[in-house]
Parts: C-alpha cells; structure tokens; sequence
C-alpha cells in the first residue's frame, strides 16, 4: 500500500469511527421517519466529509471531521489522530492549532493532556520550534508519567539538530537506564556517535586524548561502530604512530569489511610514513582474500602500474573484473588500455570512457539500509530518516 493510499485507509478508519459516535448520538435521539431536515449537523458532517474523501479530497475531509466532533474524552484520540495527519501532510501550522486548542480544554485526564503535549512537541519539532518543544517536553519529564521516555526520544531528536552532542548523551543514558529500552540497538547505536561528535570536534582541536577517550566510550556502547575506527587511526596518524593506526584499521575487517573501501587511503599514508611503500601492495592484497573491494583493487592496480607499467596493471584489473566486474573497474582498464592503443584507437577509447565516467557521476557511493536513502559521500547520520550507522557502501557492479 502506497503512503496516499494508507492516508486514505486511515481517514477511512476515521470516518468510520465519527459514523460510531453519530449512531451513539442518534440512539439517544430518535429522528422521525422521511424527515430528513431532522439530521443531526454531526451527521450531516460526517456524509460531507465521507464525499471529500471518496473525491480525492483529503484535506477538506479533514477539516470537516474536526469541525464535526465536539472535544470531550471520548472524541480527543480522534483529534489526536487529525491533527498527526496534518502534521504529516505539512500542514503543521494547522496541526499545532488543533493540538493546541485540545491543551486548552478543561476536564482531561492527565494521561490526555500528557498525550496532547506530546503531539504538539511533535509539532513544533516539524516547525523548527525546537526552543517550544524542548520546554514542553521538560515539562513531561518532571511529570514522571511513563511518556517521559518518549519525551526523552523526542528530546534527543532535538539535540541532534542543534548538534547539542553533551545534551543527546544524557538523554540517551537516561533512556538507556529504563529497561525496555537498554537492548534497543538503534539507541546504542546513536549514543556511540555523539561519543564521535565530540571526539571528532576534540580531533579539530587537537585534544588527542580526550578524543581517545571519547572513542573508548563510544566503543563501549556499541562495538562494531566503524567510524570509531576510522577517527581512531586518524589519531595516530596525526600523532605519529603509524603501526598503531594499521592496528587501528585492522579491525574494520572483523568489524564490517563492507568499509574495507574506507581503508586504503590511510593505510597508504602509514606505510608512506614508514618508508615501507614495497609493503602496501602485499598488505592490501591480503585485504582481498575474505572480500573484494573496489577501491582496494584500484589502489593495487595503481602500485604496479608505478612499479610493472601499464601492462601488468591492465592483466591485473583484467583478471579481477571477470570474477568482480563493476563500473569504475572497467572506467580504469579503459584508461590503461588506451595509453596501450593506437592513436585512432585511443580516440575511441575516450568516448567509450567519457561515457562509463557520465554513468558513473549518476550512481551513488553509499546507500541507507533503513530506508534506502542515496547519497554520493559517507554520513553517518542519514539525512532522510535520521538513523546513525545504517549508510554503507554500495555493493556490485555500481560500487565496490
């Protein structure tokens, strides 16, 4: 089901609940038969808004729902409901007033008001409101009803958009410390990065150590994290210890080799630094032998180009695309086979390339495994659903 049709579905299920309260009404009043000017007005609504729906018109059925139900205890879920839905379709000015106007009225129940407050931080979150949200959602907390733990979601959302990174991690420990969601992974997961946040900003201003011990802790929450790796060897490299940040980059085989693709750059600026460059080749090589990487058959490709030519390099690729064939494989064996052509030959070649290189600009590096979102360069946060750790390279013939 698409997401109109499952809007159409729920506005659906609406309109069916509001038809419930009309027969409620209608039971406690009699209409006399063929006297259709006795109508109830909530009946009359409720046939008005059913026709907006069966018209493709969903937001004047909206409208007409709310305008319907009077706000008491047994419509305000209702209510609720409308106004998410408003939210949802963009209408978050309207959704705020709904949810609003729900705070105001007298006789709820606290678990409805705490409902309601709950919504409306929503609201203001999609409005960029966050000063408003962050306050409403300080209020549930003192309240100490169990919707302080879904404040405390709420809450971390807000502080990774203004990148308050020490205030995500206590709202993070905080929820971590209740029992339903200590195992949750997506939690874990996101407090592992504002660990990284901050070493990473600690890594700008050169306070290696604390970053070390940011990365520790980071670790600790979750411990397949690559980009703890990835800050680490950068550590080291920044410091001068190069046997370390190999050590370091060792672990994203065991970790995720997914990321193997991450890795040849700085390995190839530790054995630089070691004066040991004849070694890069063998240690890539063996990178090899448990999964294929892209960047990393480049790379090796590139080395005996510089130490054997052309030619060796060309076999090399050659052998490595028939059993892994991908884009900017056949993009590289294109190149060195037209340094080894004729000049008519090598004009060919380069439109043959310039096209691979056009298709290639088109692909994506990395894709989200949560929703699917693509993107040319690595983040760690997705910008499309907002879940840490879930972006990986893509894999087959149009990436690694």
């Amino acid at each position: 089901m698409n997401p109109e049709n499952l809007l159409y579905f729920i506005l659906l299920c609406i309109a069916v609940m509001v038809g419930w309260l009309v027969g409620r009404i209608k039971a406690g009043k009699s209409v006399p038969p063929g006297d259709d000017n006795q109508l109830p007005e909530l009946s009359r609504d409720y046939f008005i808004g059913l026709n907006y729906l069966l018209q493709d018109e969903p937001d004047e059925a909206i409208d007409v729902f709310i305008n319907a139900l009077e706000v008491n205890s047994e419509t305000v879920d209702t209510h609720l409901a409308l106004g998410t839905l408003l939210r949802r379709r963009g209408k978050v000015d309207r959704a705020i007033t709904v949810h609003q106007s729900l705070l105001a009225r007298p006789r709820l129940s606290q678990s409805i008001l705490v409902s309601i407050q709950l919504e409306l931080a929503r609201d203001y979150i999609a409005a960029g409101l966050l000063d408003r949200a962050e306050r409403l959602l300080k209020e549930i907390l003192e309240g100490k009803t169990d919707s302080r733990w879904e404040a405390l979601n709420q809450l971390i959302t807000i502080y990774q958009m203004e990148k308050e990174w020490n205030n995500a991690i206590d709202a993070a420990l905080m929820l971590l410390r209740n029992p339903k969601y200590k195992k949750q992974s997506a939690i874990k997961c996101a407090t592992s990065h504002f660990h990284c946040e901050l070493a990473q900003q600690a890594i700008r201003e050169e306070r290696y150590p604390e970053a070390r011990d940011l990365l520790k802790k980071a670790v600790s929450h979750d411990k397949m994290n690559i980009r703890a790796v990835l800050l680490g060897s950068e550590i080291e490299i920044k410091t001068g210890h190069y046997k370390k940040a190999l050590k370091e980059l060792a672990k994203i085989k065991t970790r995720n080799p997914l990321f193997l693709s991450e890795l040849s750059k700085p390995a190839a600026i530790c054995f630089q630094q070691l004066g040991k460059e004849a070694d890069l080749e063998g240690y890539l090589r063996n990178l090899l032998k448990d999964r294929s990487a892209t960047s990393i058959v480049l790379a090796i490709t590139r080395l005996l180009k510089t130490r054997a030519g052309d030619e060796a390099a060309a076999q090399y690729l050659a052998q490595h695309l028939k059993s892994h064939p991908s884009l900017r494989g056949l993009s590289e064996f294109v190149t060195l086979q037209a340094k080894q052509s004729t000049e008519s030959m090598q004009d060919n070649l380069a439109i043959f390339e310039d096209i691979i290189q056009k298709i290639i600009d088109t692909k994506p590096g990395y894709h989200c495994n949560y929703c699917g979102f693509e993107v040319k360069s690595l983040h760690w946060l997705c910008p499309s659903c907002n879940h840490w750790g879930e972006i990986q390279p893509v894999i087959g013939m149009e990436g690694e």
